[in-house]
């Protein structure tokens, strides 16, 4: 067969060789995206912690207007930061129960959520506790970890 295509190669390879090529750097592409999304434990951690002093800021706010802003910045920093639990549904919370769980979330007592909240130590561990059985949680941290899972925190 007369060579048509250069350097050896018929014309009908350049087509596998280019679909190769592309799907190679589609791999790297999405590789390195997954990696830039990666946030370091310290930024994590203060998103975090923003998010928890902002519900107190929404849940103390005077107007009802800015409380709710407040609420959907919320929202979109537990909407952006949340990795997908593999399509369950997502239980439902109050937002009572979002609030404390975002304080338990970053390490605070129940009397430091309280404070922040304008709510009692045993206020709180309720909302915990019916938080915790929504989520099927035993324990604090396994209810922070299942309400980021279903994107309910960051």
């Amino acid at each position: 067969m007369p060579n048509r295509g250069g350097c050896g190669r018929r014309p009908e390879d350049g087509g596998a060789r280019d679909a190769g090529h592309e799907i190679a750097v589609a791999r790297e592409v999405e590789r390195r995206l997954a990696q830039a999304a990666e946030l370091p434990g310290w930024a994590a951690l203060e998103i975090r912690r923003a998010h928890a002093d902002l519900l107190a800021l929404a849940t103390t706010a005077t107007d009802p207007a800015l409380g709710e802003r407040l609420r959907d910045v919320c929202a979109r920093l537990a909407h952006t930061a949340a990795t997908s639990a593999g399509g369950g549904p997502t239980p439902h919370l109050t937002r009572r129960e979002t609030d404390v769980l975002a304080h338990v979330a970053v390490g605070r007592t129940n009397a430091e959520a309280g404070q922040a909240l304008g709510l009692g130590p045993e206020t709180v561990k309720s909302y915990l506790r019916s938080a915790m059985r929504k989520l099927g949680a035993h324990n604090r941290v396994e209810a922070a970890v299942a309400a980021r899972a279903a994107g309910l925190l960051p």
